[in-house]
């Protein structure tokens, strides 16, 4: 009885009032009701998730083995005791080409590879090597460089972060990624490799010329050419501007000439650190290994004309002992005229036409 009045009670409009029409439900809660439709409404869910999940992967797969790369404040960076690079490489064009370069990108585009410095860690760097490449008095590195030291030095100069990869390497695997990185880079001399070299069998890396040599994947030949131009003496090493001037062609001359005349070697190269002329490295190897005395007989000594400032001429012999008089600068038509006369004088000639 009350359920029929339920119903007619229903049925019963108010006057004015719009009829009641029931709400629409979403199509994927109508379908979740029923056990097909929330097995529908759960793999459809599951679908998004794995092709998602799959392009995270494809995504990753892309880094996978790479380093984490960051910039870090070049202060913060040192060389390591295994540095290579000698203080003139530093210096000159080259190096002011790539500080340019830089600068112009602002940053290094290729990273840099470093290691975090162990606690208690000893200062690094060694007398001929690059020695500590964040400036004295600076904030305490917490980082070692295992390549990069020129790119280092640029941003390290310029003020401006360095683009590095970090990594925790043990001594070896620096020694080794160092040596191959610059050799790929064709730009490291043959005397900074020999002391490369030299430092690492001193402190016992390596045991042998022979067992540095397989692990860095080199001739055993050029390994020990470079421990040649490295265990020169010092005065030897003087003689030329600059170390990096010496090649491994000369290992075995300059070697020999140590053991023959091991006296008049270090004679030599004392008397040419000690020129004032300038000379080519070359020329300067001739001389080491006495090439030219002959030659150098015949034409005597060379008197050097020069100012304050600068050298301007040179006044020496050919081989066949005629003096020679060799300007550093053009002269005018007027001055070689005036020139011609002196000479003239000089001879006891009478002044020309």
């Amino acid at each position: 009885m009350a359920k029929k009045l339920f119903e007619k009670a229903g049925l019963i409009q108010i006057p004015g009032a719009a009829p009641k029409e029931p709400v629409p439900k979403p199509a994927e809660e109508v379908r979740a009701k029923t056990a097909p439709g929330s097995m529908l409404h759960f793999m459809s869910a599951q679908s998004t998730a794995i092709k998602e999940a799959e392009s995270l992967r494809e995504e990753l797969a892309r880094y996978e083995g790479a380093l984490p790369v960051r910039k870090l404040d070049p202060r913060l960076v040192r060389s390591s005791v295994w540095a290579n690079r000698h203080a003139a490489s530093f210096e000159g064009p080259d190096f002011a080409a790539l500080k340019e370069e830089i600068a112009a990108a602002n940053g290094n585009v290729q990273p840099i590879k470093v290691r975090p410095v162990s606690a208690g860690a000893a200062a690094a760097g060694g007398e001929e090597g690059v020695g500590r490449s964040n400036p004295p008095g600076s904030i305490e590195p917490v980082y070692e460089i295992v390549f990069g030291h020129r790119r280092h030095r640029a941003c390290l100069e310029l003020g401006i972060p360095v683009l590095a990869m970090v990594e925790q390497v043990n001594e070896q695997d620096l020694f080794v990624a160092m040596e191959r990185e610059n050799r790929s880079r064709k730009d490291l001399s043959a005397w900074e490799q020999g002391m490369m070299y030299a430092r690492a069998l001193d402190a016992g890396l390596y045991a042998s010329n022979r067992q540095l040599a397989a692990a860095i994947g080199r001739d055993l030949g050029d390994v020990g050419k470079a421990l040649s131009l490295a265990r020169l003496p010092k005065a030897v090493v003087d003689a030329f501007s600059s170390p990096l001037d010496l090649q491994f062609r000369w290992a075995k001359l300059l070697n020999d000439a140590q053991q023959k005349d091991p006296d008049g070697l270090m004679a030599r190269a004392k008397a040419l650190a000690a020129r004032a002329e300038p000379l080519s490295a070359k020329q300067v190897l001739e001389r080491l290994l006495d090439l030219d005395e002959p030659a150098r007989a015949v034409r005597g000594s060379e008197h050097v004309i020069q100012n304050e400032r600068e050298r301007v001429a040179i006044v020496t012999s050919d081989e066949q002992g005629r003096t020679v008089v060799r300007f550093d600068r053009q002269l005018t038509e007027p001055q070689r005229a005036a020139l011609a006369e002196a000479i003239r004088t000089f001879l006891g000639l009478p002044p020309g036409g």
